[in-house]
């Protein structure tokens, strides 16, 4: 059975159409084959919930969802289960819209960067995007700096460089806001805040 899936496109019409009162055509693709599912949202905005009606050929679904700021994310996930059938929760592949989160600087990520500002080097963080942030620091011998080189994705890359002196305190912080500027931009537009 092919698995449909909500594009980022669609993703962000959704985010913008649940705030109105109209009727929607949305296509699926499937994503191995080049196959497309069309189906009609239907939405009513209300002051505390909205109603959402998905018709699918000769099928109807209703959905009502109070009104919040990832309620579109709650839709997506609902539509892919009515076209897809329910999800395994063991297949970490299929984790709904609304639990992803993208560009989460943690623990162990700080802790790796400020090791690779002291010593140099490269490595991947994995921030829950599709493709991880590629860093690479170069310490300056004859001074106290670094300069670094980050940037996310493969066809059309965001990248950042610079060189910073100072501390090695200081100098993290500066690639740790640089980081977390750089997963702000690649979070797509349907997940931002």
């Amino acid at each position: 059975m092919s698995k449909y899936k909500l594009d980022n496109r669609t993703l962000t019409l959704l985010k913008a159409q649940v705030n109105l009162t109209e009727t929607f055509n949305h296509l699926l693709r499937a994503e191995v084959q080049r196959e497309a599912l069309a189906l009609r949202l239907k939405v009513e905005r209300r002051k505390a919930d909205t109603h959402f009606t998905i018709e699918l050929g000769c099928e109807r679904h209703t959905l009502t969802l109070t009104n919040s700021k990832k309620m579109h994310l709650k839709l997506a996930d609902f539509i892919e289960e009515i076209v897809n059938g329910p999800t395994s929760p063991t297949d970490p592949s299929s984790l709904p819209h609304s639990d992803r989160r993208y560009g989460v600087f943690e623990i162990e990520h700080k802790q790796r960067v400020f090791d690779l500002v002291k010593t140099g080097g490269a490595l991947s963080l994995d921030m829950g995007f599709e493709q991880p942030i590629n860093l690479a620091i170069h310490r300056i011998k004859t001074r106290t700096g670094i300069t670094t080189i980050m940037s996310i994705g493969v066809r059309k890359p965001r990248t950042k460089c610079f060189t910073v002196y100072g501390s090695d305190v200081e100098i993290y912080s500066m690639v740790a806001e640089s980081i977390t500027h750089l997963a702000a931009v690649a979070t797509p537009a349907a997940h931002a805040a």
